[in-house]
């Protein structure tokens, strides 16, 4: 465990590990279980949220630190030597798991057990009272999700943690990652004239292959978080606008490609440490 990229991997299967065993069970339960009513509790309602919600914030955060750590060991060696770098990377993962507790609170506040409400066709009828007990919602029909009744706090949760949990990672991993690139072609260039031909080949080669991994990163990140955010925008956005609800089949394949996401990362950046020793 004496290596920073040890305590990342670590972290990151905690927040895996965490996100399958209270998350997975359940995604799975009601997939195969009948849609209504919700058989749980509240607090198991929001907790389970929650938790989707943190350990998918801890993950993305780690995921940027260890991008971090990478770019400022490749583009600034001499600065990395100011500070431990087990130090840095302890105090980095406990901010991350800090911001992302703190920013996943609201939807334990957000997500509550709802009920179909009842037709208007079905108010004031003979049989009304066999489908309703209030004139207001349809009995065994509970479901756990937001508050039904506050589109405004869906759309602007779930803007929020697409923009501050996706499309600000994207553009940062972006950022740091094309940064090295551009400074292995760079130092490729600069020392191919002091370098004999062998020494010389075999840094284009190890250069080449530390340039696929950093592509690999940025695809892996997309693949695996993209389609959880954009169903979730759509959720919401069209749901709301046009009366209508998302396939099923695409909110289990989101939520599937969400889950086995910490498999890809975990191998991916065992891969991809070996490319950046020097």
């Amino acid at each position: 465990m004496h290596n920073p990229t040890n305590y990342y991997l670590f972290s990151l299967a905690i927040s895996d590990i965490i996100a399958l065993i209270l998350g997975l069970p359940m995604e799975l339960y009601q997939s195969l279980d009948y849609a209504y009513p919700y058989r749980f509790s509240e607090h198991v309602c929001k907790a389970r949220a929650f938790l989707i919600e943190f350990t998918s914030y801890a993950s993305i955060m780690i995921i940027c630190c260890f991008s971090f750590e990478r770019w400022l060991a490749i583009c600034y060696p001499l600065r990395t030597k100011l500070f431990s770098t087990l130090w840095r990377a302890n105090v980095l993962i406990v901010l991350a798991w800090s911001v992302s507790f703190i920013c996943a609170l609201p939807i334990a506040f957000i997500v509550q057990i709802n009920q179909l409400p009842l037709p208007d066709f079905a108010r004031d009828q003979a049989w009304t009272r066999r489908i309703s007990k209030d004139d207001v919602y349809i009995v065994r029909t509970e479901f756990c999700a937001m508050n039904q009744h506050r589109p405004d706090q869906q759309k602007s949760f779930i803007l929020f943690a697409f923009t501050a949990f996706f499309i600000v990672p994207a553009i940062a991993i972006l950022i740091m990652y094309g940064h090295i690139a551009w400074k292995l072609k760079s130092t490729e260039t600069s020392t191919v004239l002091k370098e004999d031909t062998l020494i010389k080949k075999r840094r284009n080669r190890s250069n080449r292959i530390v340039l696929k991994m950093l592509l690999s990163v940025v695809i892996t990140f997309f693949i695996c978080w993209l389609p959880f955010h954009i169903q979730r925008l759509l959720s919401v956005y069209i749901m709301w606008s046009e009366n209508t609800t998302i396939s099923p089949p695409v909110q289990f394949l989101s939520m599937i490609v969400f889950y086995i996401s910490g498999k890809f990362w975990s191998r991916l950046y065992r891969l991809l440490t070996p490319g950046f020793k020097t």
